[in-house]
């Protein structure tokens, strides 16, 4: 059997100027963690992969779909919250929890088709207030789990 070896994405380097911009080095960081999360969430590894047909075509769907997010995420712009305290949701946002104790967060009451939030918890537990899938409220137990909200005109769906 046959292996390959499957490099996960280039790091860009990111411009020494922008490092004297607090706020613009802080964004460049973080799109990085964003865009090597989606690459180990779609299936991407440093592992060997089989050359078998059946391997390289889930493999190309999940990075196929990955691009795909990634494109999306570019084109809507979304927001990044760092928060520490409970929190009400606008549209297209990334919300980070760094929270040392239980905190809240509202799914935006006037969400619109299509809106998106993602949510990180890095502390405490996390409450996430709304309808998700027909289901009121949701919590996120897990330290660093990731939520990835969708909203249908009707109520949110995990995705």
């Amino acid at each position: 059997m046959t292996h390959n070896t499957v490099n996960p994405p280039p790091q860009l380097r990111i411009p020494s100027k922008f490092f004297e911009d607090k706020e613009l080095r802080s964004f460049f960081e973080r799109q990085q963690q964003i865009i090597w999360q989606l690459w180990l969430r779609t299936g991407g590894s440093e592992d060997l992969v089989s050359s078998t047909e059946e391997s390289l075509t889930s493999t190309s769907s999940r990075v196929a779909r990955n691009a795909a997010r990634i494109h999306a995420i570019e084109k809507i712009g979304f927001d990044i919250e760092i928060i520490t305290a409970d929190f009400t949701t606008e549209s297209n946002q990334i919300i980070i929890c760094n929270n040392t104790s239980p905190i809240t967060v509202t799914l935006d009451a006037n969400a619109m088709e299509e809106d998106q939030v993602h949510i990180k918890r890095r502390g405490a537990a996390v409450t996430v207030i709304g309808t998700i899938d027909g289901l009121t409220n949701k919590l996120i137990n897990i330290k660093n789990y990731s939520m990835h909200l969708v909203f249908d005109d009707t109520d949110w769906s995990e995705i």
